[in-house]
């Protein structure tokens, strides 16, 4: 089942990981390192929100036929 649905949320589970790893790596740093990556881990989350609002729009809501009886 896990294979199923690999393949439809692997940008999402992309940009999962790459928000965790640019969050450890901006906490273990200091200096202009630390804040570079926190930089780039907001833009990435940013982006992650705005595509998932996009999906949410973009897939089709489940009609029920049997709502106005």
């Amino acid at each position: 089942m896990f294979r199923r649905y690999l393949s439809v949320f692997k940008n999402q589970l992309f940009l999962l990981v790459l928000i965790i790893a640019l969050i450890i790596i901006s906490s273990l740093t200091k200096g202009r390192t630390a804040v570079v990556t926190s930089t780039i881990a907001g833009i990435v989350m940013i982006y992650a929100g705005i595509s998932f609002i996009i999906w949410l729009i973009k897939t089709p809501a489940k009609k029920d036929k049997d709502a106005g009886l």
